[in-house]
């Protein structure tokens, strides 16, 4: 019985500290952000060499449905004196629409919050005319 209560006690314990239980941070960026026009940024794992697996739900034109998108994530440890960040990048192959999609940016504690702030470029195969192909704005993440 102790043996039981024991195992049933360590089994709850992770599942209360699992990494996703809790809001992402900058530290820690896996779990689900939203940026200003609703679309869920969801970065599922970290790769020990930065590789980042997840999703990405755009309710903009393309119905809201996860897309698996591709990433990375790199850090150097804190310098004295410097204004320390964690880079991100990450694309999304958005299938019959004929496009790709990358942001690229940095997270750090804007108005006391986990900001991922990017650009982005959206890459479409037609269009209506020849300079109008790539599309470039930002967008902000902020933990969900």
């Amino acid at each position: 019985m102790k043996t039981f209560l024991l195992v049933l006690f360590l089994g709850v314990f992770l599942v209360a500290t699992d990494v996703h239980a809790g809001k992402p941070t900058c530290e820690n960026l896996t779990g689900e952000w939203i940026n200003e026009l609703g679309s869920t940024l969801t970065i599922s794992k970290i790769g020990k060499d930065g590789k980042i697996d997840g999703t990405y739900a755009s309710p903009s034109g393309t119905g809201g449905k996860p897309v698996a998108l591709i990433g990375w994530s790199n850090s150097l440890s804190p310098k004295a004196g410097k204004d320390n960040v964690r880079v991100v990048s990450f694309s999304v192959h958005w299938g019959d629409y004929g496009s790709v999609t990358s942001w690229s940016g940095a997270c750090s504690i804007k108005e006391g919050k986990p900001t991922i702030s990017t650009i982005w470029n959206l890459v479409r195969s037609n269009s209506d005319f020849a300079w109008d192909h790539i599309l470039t704005n930002s967008d902000n993440f902020n933990p969900k």
